[in-house]
């Protein structure tokens, strides 16, 4: 288990939120929006593959209710296999009716007639600035919207508005935050909730850095078992955007990777270790520091008794391969302290992993392969050495910790994306013609795509987004307390 990212609360779901909204509605089969009673009891069921009887059930769960529990459910008890379960309970229905689009012309009548109280057919800027606040949308968006439509006159044209804008905005998931308010209106006095209380949520300022330093570790293992083609591709990239997007000065870019023809930039363990220290090194409130790693990742056994899953990540690096493990791999235990622990307060660190972090490197959730055939992929998955392999088939993992909201630390500006799942791979892959990592691509891509100026929360949506219906992997997000996840990438707009 990756100990840094199990103190910190996860933006990270584990099924596509049209996934969640499928399981969701066939288990709600009054089409109540909530499920309550024997339907709470049959997603418990689901949920563990099996009949169980579950002590303190809550009675109702809307579906935000439901995406926690399911989250929470797999984040305790890991070897239930929630997400295989739930995958197998849509198949085992797919014969049943789709569910109608959440768009649909029926439910946009059913907006127009709780944002329209006085009845008057027609939705003016305050009662659109109500839907558009219930909704979770930015008052901006709202205000481009009024922009080209005006009032709204029907629900056809509310319709066309909400397509539009779920098109355009497609990391805001309007759709499903639409099933889930008409869920919860239809339980909160015959679909009327009080809309008076919306207060507008402004968005955040532009927190801009004082001084800039980036370590980029793009490890290809040329001529070494499992090599890779494009993590060099990777950090080359993204020293490029640092310097012409993010005005990090190139003397504060540390490059370790083999094509340089020198020994001190040689991505080894003792290198990357220097890196860490150099990164560090005189750090102070309102810095930013950055650090981008492609190459192998994969576990070791755990000596320490420290991982609840008898298991740590780790990164691989170039010395790792035929070298003796763990001395030339660098744990999630040292990521954690360097990141986390030695991270003075007011420093702003973002750390980009595209590797593996396989919880179980059996599971069959994992992928190394590719919807699109003619795209070549590999993996980052490195398997680790025999003696290592013997020690991590004979762990017997307990449950998994699940992070409380008493470990957040607000003072820590620390947030970290990750290619991949615990329990996925990481794809090397021909993009647009070059070799380079999946995360690495789709992250760089979303940026661009949004003018580099983005909330991390929406940045993780606008990533998944790049990969979806190309690769299995679902990029994660972490911080070090959820207030920070409605921050600027970087801390600072473009300009």
């Amino acid at each position: 288990m990756n100990r840094f990212q199990a103190m910190m609360p996860v933006r990270a779901d584990f099924l596509k939120p049209s996934s969640l909204i499928r399981i969701f509605q066939l288990l709600d089969q009054d089409g109540s929006g909530f499920l309550n009673g024997q339907e709470v009891q049959d997603t418990f069921n689901q949920i563990c593959g099996c009949e169980v009887q579950v002590y303190g059930m809550p009675v109702s769960l809307d579906l935000n209710g439901f995406r926690q529990t399911v989250q929470t459910m797999d984040a305790t008890y890991p070897q239930l296999k929630v997400a295989a379960n739930l995958m197998q309970y849509i198949k085992e229905n797919a014969g049943a009716p789709e569910d109608p689009d959440p768009l649909c012309l029926e439910n946009c009548t059913k907006l127009m007639g709780i944002f329209d109280p006085d009845g008057t057919g027609h939705l003016d800027i305050g009662e659109l600035f109500q839907m558009f606040s219930f909704l979770g949308m930015h008052p901006g968006i709202l205000i481009m919207a009024f922009q080209e439509y005006g009032e709204v006159t029907s629900p056809e044209e509310l319709q066309t508005l909400l397509k539009e804008m779920n098109d355009k905005f497609n990391e805001k998931e309007i759709d499903e935050k639409i099933v889930q308010f008409l869920g919860s209106a239809a339980a909160n006095g015959g679909g009327k909730p009080d809309t008076g209380a919306v207060e507008e949520v402004p968005e955040p300022e532009p927190d801009p850095a004082n001084n800039k330093k980036a370590l980029l570790v793009g490890i290809n293992y040329i001529g070494k078992r499992g090599e890779l083609g494009g993590c060099i591709n990777d950090v080359r990239n993204q020293m490029d955007q640092l310097i012409n997007q993010f005005s990090f000065p190139e003397e504060n870019i540390m490059l370790l990777t083999e094509d340089q023809d020198d020994d001190s930039k040689l991505p080894t363990k003792a290198n990357i270790q220097a890196g860490f220290e150099w990164l560090l090194d005189g750090a102070a409130e309102g810095d930013l520091i950055f650090f981008h790693y492609s190459g192998h990742g994969s576990q070791c056994h755990d000596t320490t008794g420290s991982e609840p899953d008898g298991k740590n990540e780790c990164i691989c690096p170039l010395d790792c391969i035929g070298g003796p493990w763990p001395d030339t791999i660098i744990l999630d235990n040292e990521i954690y302290k360097v990141f986390f622990e030695d991270l003075p307060d007011g420093v702003k660190c973002l750390c980009v992993f595209d590797c593996c972090h396989s919880a179980t490197v059996a599971d069959l959730q994992c992928t190394r392969d590719i919807f699109a055939p003619q795209e070549d992929v590999g993996s980052r998955f490195l398997e680790p050495p025999e003696e290592v392999q013997s020690a991590l088939d004979a762990v017997v993992p307990g449950p998994r910790n699940v992070a409380s909201q008493d470990s957040a630390n607000p003072a820590k500006l620390v947030w970290t994306v990750s290619g991949c799942q615990d329990n996925q791979t990481s794809a090397d892959a021909t993009l647009d013609g070059q070799r380079q990592g999946a995360l690495s691509w789709a992250l760089r891509n979303a940026l661009q795509q949004h003018g580099f100026r983005m909330r991390y929360e929406d940045l993780l949506h606008a990533t998944r987004k790049n990969l979806d219906g190309r690769f299995e992997q679902i990029p994660a997000l972490s911080t070090s307390t959820s207030e920070h996840l409605g921050k600027w990438y970087m801390g600072e707009s473009s300009g």
